[in-house]
């Protein structure tokens, strides 16, 4: 049956069960693939790093960088000798010198302080400009974290095989997590699977047609439905046979910010375990006493068995 429907070339993934993980793609929607063969140099970049963890992660390294250079140069003066600094007391602790350190570093200079030694004033002037080269990173990765385009969908944890026009569809359902304007919305579904070809097993790509690929506005929530009928690979395929074939869904979404005045990309998939028979999704949708239309976001993935 699957000859008749035209196998999808250009996906970007193998063919070969051989090269492959236990899935495509992660449910965050990140490629599932490991980069080997390159020393740690070569594949490590520390913006890439840095611009794509998390916020808490993101603050935790600036400010453990931020004590690390303080608590050098803070050693590097206590060996020196802090007699150097003056306003320092006699009895300075090397706590001291990283408090001198940490207003050395900021460029603050309280003037309660300040370096009369050469040694001290050689030092002080490297970590001056160590400290605004340092800042201006720092500001640099700020504004790339706050300014990268990135949505915030929700996709529903599961696909569902529901009732669709006296028939069946395959659907998901996504909204929006936050309250920037998503226009000229699209998505694709690619549909996945292992074939015996010739007593070889091949894993083929499908481009799965939907009711709408295209909504102008993604102002509530989104059901995306692929019609299974004759047109559809899926079309008198059960669960079982979904994942004997060790099947998976690829969903890949682009909208265009209003924010960010950008074009912004999403993408997650979905096992044959994650899908779904004989189900439909439960209604968000409502209304309030203001007026204003709801949209209940803590129940997008709920869904009803139906016969």
């Amino acid at each position: 049956m699957f000859k008749k429907f035209q196998v999808l070339k250009n996906s970007g993934f193998s063919s070969e069960l051989k090269n492959e993980g236990n899935r495509l793609l992660k449910k965050s929607g990140e490629y599932n693939v490991e980069k080997q063969g390159l020393s740690f140099l070569q594949s490590f970049s520390l913006f890439h790093s840095l611009i794509n963890m998390s916020w808490w992660l993101f603050i935790f390294w600036m400010f453990g960088a931020y004590l690390m250079i303080n608590l050098i140069f803070s050693i590097t003066y206590y060996i020196i000798g802090l007699e150097g600094i003056e306003g320092m007391p006699e009895n300075a602790s090397l706590l001291d010198a990283f408090f001198y350190s940490t207003q050395t570093l900021t460029t603050v200079g309280y003037g309660g302080l300040y370096p009369k030694g050469k040694g001290i004033s050689i030092v002080s002037a490297i970590e001056a400009f160590i400290g605004l080269l340092s800042f201006a990173v720092a500001t640099g990765l700020l504004y790339g974290k706050f300014s990268r385009p990135k949505g915030k969908l929700i996709f529903s944890h599961n696909a569902l095989i529901a009732p669709y026009n006296n028939g069946k569809g395959l659907m998901i359902r996504i909204a929006n997590a936050k309250n920037s304007q998503l226009i000229n919305a699209s998505v694709r579904m690619i549909l996945s699977w292992v074939e015996n070809i010739d007593g070889k097993p091949k894993r083929d790509f499908y481009t799965l047609k939907l009711e709408m690929d295209k909504i102008s506005m993604l102002a509530t929530s989104w059901t995306v439905v692929h019609p299974i009928n004759e047109d559809s690979p899926l079309f008198q395929v059960s669960i079982e046979e979904l994942n004997n074939k060790d099947s998976e869904l690829i969903v890949l979404f682009n909208s265009y910010d209003d924010t960010y005045n950008q074009e912004i990309y999403s993408r997650t998939s979905y096992k044959s375990n994650e899908i779904i028979g004989n189900a439909k999704f439960v209604s968000v949708l409502g209304h309030n006493e203001q007026g204003k239309s709801t949209v209940r976001l803590d129940k997008i993935n709920e869904y009803e068995k139906v016969d």
